[in-house]
């Protein structure tokens, strides 16, 4: 029995490091010093702060918590910056929940925030498919919706392998 359990939490663990996003987690220290200076500028204020960075370098991501307790993130490349918004399921808007299930009935949010570009607010919906068997299952299909602010779907993006 304790080789079967030990043999499940290696095959969860390994699955994570498989299937893991094309980003990874980093120390603070090692994010540009430009792009440290800019969060702290826009928040000042936040909690939690956790530093991600694409694989290929070419994007910096401060995930955290603000003091009313939502979850946001800012988005750093060479060009420019995004703010996003995350919002809690409840409170995710029918519409794109409507759209979602209809274009895409075999899919699941995995989340939704409103993200501000340029002073340009838009809803972003990530949503995926669950395919494996038992302790296998991966996200597969994931694709990036955005909506206007009037849940018209804007585009619809594949996620990078």
């Amino acid at each position: 029995m304790k080789k079967i359990l030990v043999l499940a939490a290696l095959v969860v663990m390994s699955q994570a490091v498989v299937f893991a996003q094309k980003e990874k987690t980093v120390k603070e220290a090692d994010v540009p010093v430009r792009y440290v200076k800019d969060f702290q500028n826009q928040a000042s204020d936040a909690q939690n702060v956790v530093w991600t960075m694409a694989l290929d370098s070419s994007a910096y991501m401060a995930t955290f918590t603000s003091v009313d307790g939502d979850k946001q993130a800012i988005r750093f490349t060479t060009k420019t910056s995004e703010t996003r918004y995350y919002i809690e399921d409840k409170y995710i808007p029918h519409a794109i929940k409507d759209t979602v299930a209809h274009q895409f009935p075999k899919h699941k949010i995995s989340e939704v925030y409103i993200r501000n570009l340029k002073g340009k607010m838009t809803y972003q919906c990530r949503i995926y498919q669950k395919k494996g068997f038992l302790f296998w299952k991966r996200e597969t299909n994931v694709k990036i919706i955005s909506f206007e602010t009037n849940s018209k779907i804007i585009e619809v993006v594949e996620e990078s392998k």
